[in-house]
């Protein structure tokens, strides 16, 4: 019967705490990172957006030196497969994303075939590059290429823009 009892003034108690707790307040600078969506999107809403990260690469490969030399893009860890099929003298990488906003490592990998072996070469960003969802942010590099095909830097880097994107019209 004691145990039943002081259950019973637990519960209470806690339902009276609760209850004076009330409603956290906060300021309009903390409802960003306090407030989550009540539900996600749609699921349209998310596949119809515009695409809000442009990935070019230029002189990769031609007839001539940089016959067969090739890149890979990693976002965050992920390789990412350009849209348009790869040949070995494809000259101009393009990659069109539709990403979560966010904040994003992305880098790539050049493989110049300069003779006997294949040599690697890092494409980096100076930053961490950010993705927003009204914005097109734009990473653009044209490699710069010795005689053999190899680049002249070990490391190169590229360019990144941020620039204003309207909305998408209505069909």
């Amino acid at each position: 019967m004691r145990t039943n009892q002081l259950a019973l003034i637990l519960a209470i108690g806690f339902l009276i705490v609760s209850g004076c707790a009330g409603h956290r307040t906060i300021t309009t600078d903390e409802a960003f990172w306090e407030i989550s969506p009540a539900a996600p999107l749609p699921q349209h809403a998310l596949t119809d957006q515009l695409p809000n990260l442009i990935v070019r690469i230029n002189n990769v490969a031609d007839l001539s030196s940089s016959y067969r030399n090739y890149v890979e893009l990693f976002i965050n860890g992920f390789k990412i497969e350009p849209e348009s099929e790869i040949t070995n003298i494809k000259r101009n990488y393009l990659y069109q994303l539709k990403l979560q906003p966010g904040i994003y490592e992305i880098s790539g990998k050049y493989y110049a075939s300069t003779g006997w072996k294949i040599k690697k070469f890092n494409l980096r960003t100076k930053e961490q590059v950010l993705v927003f969802p009204d914005k097109k942010t734009t990473l653009d590099i044209t490699l710069c290429k010795d005689s053999w095909g190899g680049l002249k830097e070990k490391d190169v880097f590229f360019d990144v823009s941020y620039k204003d994107q309207p909305p998408k019209r209505k069909k």
